[in-house]
């Protein structure tokens, strides 16, 4: 199965933009997984299934590690320019992946489909530099300054 990834455009924005990336992946969860590795620091991360070839998909049967996930769905309905937006529907993977749930309803409803993981956690921040302890001394020195 072919994705792009979807990441938040700022931390708890709820927006998420198309990444430029193909990942081919054989679940929702592998994707997320690929996706995941270039999030940015404290964005979620979700996935557009995509799909060259119009039409109808082939039903794809869950993966071990895929059987069972549910994903919020994100809608792109202003068309290639908007952004991607939660919408209030989940898809789960129970009898096929719900990528193909994503691809079927695209042509229904006009525009772009993707999936974000039920409760998905933010990217890790990176590590803050070590605070340093050794500060300068302030000095004082009265023969360094000039009077007038």
């Amino acid at each position: 199965m072919k994705f792009y990834a979807l990441y938040e455009t700022a931390k708890a924005s709820g927006q998420y933009v198309l990444g430029s990336t193909l990942i081919d992946a054989e679940s929702t969860t592998a994707a997320l997984t690929i996706a995941d590795a270039s999030a940015p620091a404290g964005c979620r991360t979700g996935v557009w299934p995509f799909r060259q070839v119009s039409g109808t998909p082939d039903a794809v049967p869950p993966t071990a590690d895929e059987a069972g996930k549910q994903y919020d769905v994100l809608v792109q309905a202003d068309g290639a320019s908007d952004v991607f937006k939660p919408d209030g529907q989940v898809f789960a993977s129970v009898a096929a992946d719900a990528a193909g749930m994503c691809l079927s309803l695209e042509r229904f409803f006009g525009y772009r489909l993707g999936l974000i993981p039920q409760n998905a956690q933010p990217a890790a921040e990176p590590a803050a530099p070590p605070v340093s302890t050794d500060t300068p001394a302030a000095t004082s020195d009265a023969a360094d300054q000039k009077t007038s």
